[in-house]
């Protein structure tokens, strides 16, 4: 097996799917890898294998994840293994960051073959809104009760709103405005007039946001003015997360990988949750088919989770019909499997709590948490956490007033909207005071 001594020394608990994610050295590699499957871990050993066995320097591996809390964590765990299997070599030349943070860099040092100047700004999500706002008039066009805005969105606001989802929809899956333009259909034909506005505007104002910052490094790649020096830096290239990406972000980690195509991308086909934010899962279903030979490595013991927890999630998951007739099946097959070598303690890991009501339920629900809090289940509050839909009031009051009224301390920041926050009003009323403006007139 292609793995370092050190590695077998040092993890000899690895299990044999294990073993052969750190062992796969050349070509495409998608790992499946259930919750609990230790897909970090192997993520983490992979690469310290491929630089003790000399295939690549630090400063040709590069690491990709979703959030930067994750690459933080990630290039923290690489660290702290490094130094246990004795790696000498410069880490801080190894690439450990989000997608976006890879791009950002690639273009800080290829700013002069794009159309951004010398200290470009990139906006972030409440900015990019705010950019609408100052050049909604040349982005839109006058509200003339039949345009864009009024005739589609009942305030600007919304408008904003919306024409921002809409244009990082256009960037991230690559649709040429001039495709739009010639639809039959008037408001797709407004709506590529506007995206082609709010470029200009960008480009005018020396800016970008999340998506153009992709698309201008795949650009890069796709170009005739191609970089193949910039692909060939990259040896090695180990993403995370891969069922969260979107359509252009395949497309330019497809071409960042080259030739050599040793792309390994990792992730879970089944905790894919992030559609609203443009991700396809497609990505990593069809990922086996970008390639003429690709090895698919299941990861399906979860080390996590007590074995009535795996078995209620593999019997629901199995219930449902994920065949797709009309092409590739929306689910890879999988059987996921607690720890063998693991002992569950025999308590009802699965319980289900309901009420006659919402109020009820929430209430039971607090009953259940001082249940657990009062026969010593749990040695803090903390230990337990409630996952909703969504944290807004409307649907998490309810059970944080429940908990409140048994004694519970409950942590819920955002449950109310941002500007009914204590801190949130209080400024904004220094501000009235400042801008002499209260009580509906000035001062």
């Amino acid at each position: 097996m292609n793995i370092a001594p050190a590695i077998l020394d040092a993890y000899p608990d690895l299990n044999s799917a294990q073993r052969d994610i750190v062992a796969h050295t050349e070509g495409p590699l998608l790992v499946v890898a259930g919750p609990g499957s230790g897909k970090t871990y192997c993520i983490v050993l992979r690469a310290l294998n491929l630089l003790l066995l000399g295939k690549a320097p630090p400063a040709e591996v590069v690491l990709c994840t979703f959030t930067e809390k994750a690459a933080f964590e990630m290039r923290d765990r690489i660290a702290a293994a490094a130094r246990i299997l004795r790696y000498t070599g410069d880490l801080s030349e190894l690439r450990v960051s989000t997608i976006h943070g890879l791009c950002n860099r690639i273009l800080t040092q290829q700013r002069h073959r794009t159309t951004l100047g010398n200290g470009f700004e990139t906006l972030d999500d409440l900015t990019q809104l705010l950019f609408i706002l100052e050049h909604f008039e040349e982005i839109v066009g006058p509200e003339d009760g039949a345009g864009l805005y009024c005739g589609r969105w009942k305030t600007r606001w919304s408008a904003i709103e919306s024409l921002r989802a809409y244009f990082d929809k256009i960037t991230e899956e690559l649709v040429a405005p001039a495709r739009l333009a010639a639809s039959a259909d008037p408001f797709l034909c407004a709506l590529a007039r506007a995206y082609v506005a709010y470029e200009q505007a960008l480009a005018v104002a020396n800016r970008t946001d999340f998506a153009h910052l992709q698309s201008h490094v795949h650009a890069l790649l796709a170009g005739p003015d191609s970089l193949p020096t910039l692909a060939g830096t990259v040896r090695y290239l180990l993403v995370d997360e891969y069922q969260d990406t979107n359509y252009v972000q395949e497309q330019l980690l497809l071409r960042l990988a080259g030739a050599a195509g040793n792309l390994c991308v990792v992730g879970d086909e089944d905790q894919s949750l992030y559609r609203f934010r443009g991700a396809t899962v497609r990505n990593i279903l069809e990922f086996p088919q970008r390639f003429t030979a690709c090895r698919v490595i299941h990861l399906t013991t979860n080390y996590r989770s007590h074995r009535d927890i795996v078995a209620r999630y593999d019997r629901w998951m199995a219930s449902a019909d994920w065949s797709n007739p009309g092409g590739t099946p929306f689910r890879f097959g999988k059987t996921i499997t607690p720890d063998p070598a693991a002992e569950h303690p025999e308590y009802p890991a699965v319980i289900a709590v309901w009420g006659r009501g919402e109020r009820d339920e929430a209430e039971r629900f607090a009953d259940l948490v001082a249940f657990l809090k009062s026969n010593s289940v749990i040695e803090d509050y903390s230990q337990v956490a409630l996952l909703l839909r969504s944290v807004r009031d409307e649907h998490s009051g309810r059970y944080i007033a429940a908990l409140r009224e048994h004694g519970i301390p409950a942590f819920c920041p955002r449950a109310r909207a941002y500007f009914e926050n204590t801190e949130i009003r209080l400024l904004v009323a220094c501000f009235a005071v400042i801008f002499g403006w209260h009580g509906g007139g000035a001062w």
